[in-house]
């Protein structure tokens, strides 16, 4: 049994009885997969020893429960610095305080976002805003800093592992990148704005959907501000930054103007065919973005294919999911029953995810798939617990009996049933099989996916550089890549089985359907560009700017002002949102157009960040031209991905790993797009 005991509570449990499921009917598994698949018995008897359990879920209040008993030990472990000279095993209890306050606070997230029950989400934010406070105030200790500078003394350094060496480095940036070089004083009033960012993005998130976010987006960007400049850095971005492909703000938006210049003329040539439908009287005024949004509409309805949902139930989809893992990747998914203790909702799924060849048990993934007014998150991928190696040894010396092995639990939650009603069994639970995902929403489903699949490969020995804890422009790729094979009519025909006749989609249809999506592809990735733009202007230094390519390839510049001159009292966000858009776009843009176009949750969760899905889907465009686009079902080419880059999770060097796995200079990513 794996015995995970924080304060006397067990918070990750082991199945102990032979209580794996047989693959379920929805599985999918050509004849070349199912000659290696595992033997149910001895697959059975392997995976019951090892798969862990969330048993946090069996009563509201057991995560609160577990705070202090975390803090707890979290303290007896840093206590033990002090008492050794050994640098790997400094490393090593660092590593495990981060593991272990990660066991409560990526569990409190993952309630707080998608629980159906009120008392169990309360409860994961008081414990998360508890557990949070100390990982704050640990962040700021100078006694931690001094063991971190002390390991990456050069006689030190080299007796760590290469993953401790990394690890070490990150998170002595890091320290400093949060102000623990400064005077205690300011140190402290450092953690405050931390906690208070955090707050924050919280309600932030929470209260998207309650009418007008705006005034806590506007604190929540000043708190950013604010620290930054306690931190000595010019802006959020700069901080935010630092550690990813791009590096800089410079690079940043050098990178934005490259794929502006690059669109912008044919972005113009599908605003006149815009221009066409709407009219030649109102076309002699510019095209507003409202207007675009509208027309846009209009055509890809006209062009759109009627009824391709019903090749896709949720059902189907997640038939997709398994075949993609079987064929490209050489594992399956099979579905298992929730422990009794295992609180979540009725139509959520369990799945355990195994090698094909060797039977092995890499870990658990969830899909929470259907639409509910309960999720805050309605469609992402959310960690639980991360795949490590967790150091027995340090473990043990705080009284913690854990096995060699941790194992990633992850969650694909989706929001099935939200464009059209989902359709119910007689029990009144939701019926998969009759239950359709419009295309955009199989795409998310698959993006998401692709998350869940790096946590699953990415297992390290360093529980801090596993899975997707790499920066936003690199872990973004792989989602983006999964999203590709939506549009191969070789793996498509596999699952995507019309309902009733079960007949595979026609290669025609799949042909339409992206013809339709790429309809106005230029104009959709200056969507993305500006998105990106107003993410660097929120977060970038006051006066606030933007930056735009001129015809001739140039970057310019203009200054636009303080957050105060954008609206005391009220945050006037529409004024700034148009002007950062006007010299960027060829449209008209408008308060109203602008708002609608917001990504409130990238502006909370990830600052500074959302040029990293530009980024990262230049590279998974690149991957699937030059190694799937011929042969989607390559095991090999799935075996080297993951050989050569996801099993590293985020334990090595972003750069140099694409550039080892492509063969090619990264620095002509613009040309592949």
């Amino acid at each position: 049994q794996f015995l995970y005991f924080i304060a006397e509570i067990r918070m990750l449990r082991r199945v102990t009885g032979p209580s794996v499921a047989r693959m379920s009917r929805s599985a999918l598994r050509r004849s070349s997969t199912v000659a290696a698949a595992v033997k149910t018995g001895e697959a059975a008897s392997v995976v019951s020893a090892e798969a862990p359990v969330m048993s946090f879920l069996e009563h509201p209040a057991l995560l609160q429960d577990t705070v202090d008993g975390t803090i707890e030990k979290c303290t007896q472990m840093l206590d033990l610095l002090p008492k050794t000279d050994s640098p790997q095993e400094k490393h090593d209890i660092i590593d495990s305080v981060s593991n272990v306050l990660c066991l409560l606070l990526d569990p409190c997230e993952m309630v707080r976002q998608l629980h159906p029950d009120p008392a169990y989400k309360d409860a994961a934010m008081d414990a998360f805003s508890r557990g949070n406070q100390f990982l704050c105030e640990t962040n700021g200790r100078a006694d931690l800093y001094e063991h971190l500078v002390d390991v990456a003394k050069p006689e030190n350094f080299e007796k760590l592992t290469g993953e401790a060496q990394k690890n070490i480095l990150q998170l002595k940036r890091d320290m400093e990148a949060n102000g623990i070089a400064h005077p205690a004083s300011q140190r402290r009033e450092i953690t405050q704005l931390n906690m208070e960012e955090e707050e924050l993005r919280m309600r932030f998130l929470s209260e998207i959907n309650d009418g007008n976010p705006f005034a806590i987006l506007r604190n929540l960007l000043k708190t950013r501000l604010d620290l930054a400049h306690k931190l000595g850095f010019e802006c959020f971005a700069d901080k935010a930054l630092v550690g990813t492909m791009l590096e800089d703000r410079e690079q940043v938006w050098h990178f934005l103007c490259e794929i502006g210049h690059k669109y912008r003329p044919n972005a113009e040539k599908e605003i006149d065919r815009l221009r066409l439908q709407q009219g030649e009287v109102r076309s002699r005024r510019g095209l507003t973005d409202e207007d675009r949004a509208k027309l846009m509409v209009g055509l890809r309805a006209q062009y759109e294919v009627e009824g391709i949902e019903k090749y896709f139930s949720v059902a189907n989809c997640v038939r997709g999911i398994q075949c993609m893992c079987s064929e490209v990747f050489g594992v399956q998914l099979r579905q298992v029953p929730f422990d009794k203790s295992e609180v979540l909702h009725r139509d959520a799924t369990k799945f355990h995810v195994i090698d094909d060849k060797s039977g092995a048990f890499l870990g658990v993934i969830i899909l929470d798939m259907f639409a509910r007014s309960s999720k805050f998150c309605q469609a992402g991928h959310i960690t639980v617990q991360l795949g490590c190696r967790p150091h027995q040894n340090v473990m043990k010396k705080v009284g913690i009996d854990v096995n060699d092995r941790q194992y990633p639990i992850v969650v694909l939650t989706c929001n099935a049933g939200a464009s059209k009603p989902a359709a119910r069994r007689p029990d009144g639970g939701i019926d998969d099989e009759m239950t359709f995902m419009m295309p955009n929403e199989v795409t998310t489903c698959f993006h998401e996916f692709g998350h869940a699949l790096h946590t699953i490969f990415g297992q390290t020995g360093v529980q801090n550089l596993a899975g997707t804890r790499g920066s936003i422009d690199f872990v973004e790729c792989w989602s983006q890549l999964m999203e590709q094979f939506l549009t191969s009519h070789e793996f498509l025909k596999l699952w995507a089985l019309r309902i009733g006749t079960k007949e595979p989609i026609p290669e025609a249809l799949v042909a339409r359907r992206l013809e339709v999506h790429n309809m106005f592809r230029h104009l959709d990735t200056l969507d993305q560009v500006l998105l990106a733009s107003v993410d660097q202007t929120f977060h970038g230094p006051e006066p606030l700017c933007v930056y735009w390519p001129q015809p001739d390839g140039n970057m310019a510049k203009r200054s636009l002002g303080t957050y105060d001159e954008y609206g005391r009292g009220i945050f006037n966000l529409a004024k700034l949102v148009q002007d950062i858009c006007t010299p960027l776009t060829p449209l008209v843009p408008t308060e109203r157009g602008v708002l609608r176009s917001l990504s409130f949750e990238h502006l909370s969760s990830y600052p500074a960040g959302y040029y990293g899905y530009l980024y990262s889907g230049a590279f998974a465009k690149r991957i699937w031209n030059k190694n799937f686009a011929h042969n989607p079902l390559n095991r090999e080419e799935g075996q080297r991905l993951v050989n050569q880059v996801l099993q590293y999770g985020a334990a090595c060097n972003t750069r140099q790993v694409m550039t080892n796995y492509l063969q090619e200079d990264i620095k002509d990513i613009v040309t592949w797009m």
